[in-house]
């Protein structure tokens, strides 16, 4: 007899089945408790904090109070270098944007608008970062009548000092090179002309 056979004569007699019937009931039983436990526990959470855990850290920016870091970049285009020394003294906007960033081409006019109507009371400077064609930028900055300074940050490293990870963002540094606040992401003419009235009031 093989084996196979064993097994098919076990499976028929009275014997085999009443174990089968018990094992079924046993399994049946544990599949009823399984499901009770379950629905009185309810749904289970993380440990360690709870839904608390799962929650997105906000971006990392620096702090207000916190000394901006200084920097020398070349000029987009020509000219001098383009250093946050030379404002000491004066209240800065610096705003971080490139050509191929979308939110930064929708605010450049609002940058540029504000830096006019502040006329030497409240600095400006961009820094160009990360570009992917210096051209572009150019028109870009000639279309909306940008006349304050604008830094070339090739490598994204005054960027990365800074703490950016998106573009575009700005910083409000006071007139003795402290951070103010920052805002992420693109900002109105009314929105930037408030931050001015702010860092006015910081001299």
């Amino acid at each position: 007899m093989t084996v196979s056979e064993a097994v098919d004569h076990r499976g028929t007699g009275s014997g085999g089945d009443r174990v089968f019937k018990w094992v079924a009931a046993v399994a049946g039983a544990c599949l009823v408790g399984f499901i009770v436990f379950v629905v009185v526990r309810g749904p289970s959470h993380p440990t360690g904090g709870g839904t608390a855990a799962l929650k997105v850290a906000p971006p990392s920016v620096l702090e207000a109070g916190t000394t901006a870091p200084g920097f020398s970049l070349p000029p987009l285009g020509a000219g001098d270098p383009v250093t946050l020394a030379a404002y000491r003294g004066t209240p800065v906007i610096v705003n971080f944007f490139a050509s191929w960033c979308p939110d930064c081409r929708s605010e450049l006019a609002s940058v540029a608008s504000v830096a006019r109507s502040a006329n030497g009371r409240v600095a400006v400077i961009g820094v160009d970062s990360n570009e992917s064609s210096d051209a572009a930028a150019e028109r870009l900055l000639t279309s909306v009548h940008a006349t304050y300074p604008v830094a070339l940050d090739a490598d994204a490293k005054v960027a990365t000092r800074y703490l950016v990870n998106a573009l575009p963002v700005s910083y409000f540094i006071d007139a003795r090179g402290r951070v103010v606040g920052v805002a992420l992401g693109p900002q109105t003419t009314t929105s930037l002309q408030r931050w001015v009235a702010r860092l006015e009031g910081h001299r």
